[in-house]
């Protein structure tokens, strides 16, 4: 399990001389998309998907969102409601992007 010191200094890290929002939004998707190395599983409301891809909305009131597939069939939610497993790089950088978003 990930303290809220190591997400305060992931924040810190993803965030360096981002001046507003949408800045420090994009540094949160590089650090999603550096943390996706390989498609990885994750659940949303107690079902399996697979994460495939993430993205940036127009703005950061959009958010991030992630591309999942499950079924054969490609969905995109957001980011932040997607649970991980507790080993997963990924989740670690959803984790440090829910607290900056104050959830």
């Amino acid at each position: 399990m990930t303290t809220a010191a190591e997400l305060d200094t992931l924040i810190e890290e993803l965030t360096v001389d981002a001046y507003n929002d949408d800045e420090q939004l994009s540094g949160f998707l590089v650090g999603a998309e550096e943390a996706l190395v390989r498609c990885e599983h994750a659940t949303i409301a107690g079902v399996t998907v697979a994460v495939m891809s993430v993205d940036c909305g127009p703005d950061a009131r959009t958010g991030l969102t992630a591309r999942v597939m499950r079924d054969g069939t490609t969905h995109e939610v957001a980011l932040a409601d997607l649970t991980f497993s507790a080993d997963s790089a990924l989740g670690v950088a959803v984790a440090a992007y829910r607290r900056w978003q104050g959830r």
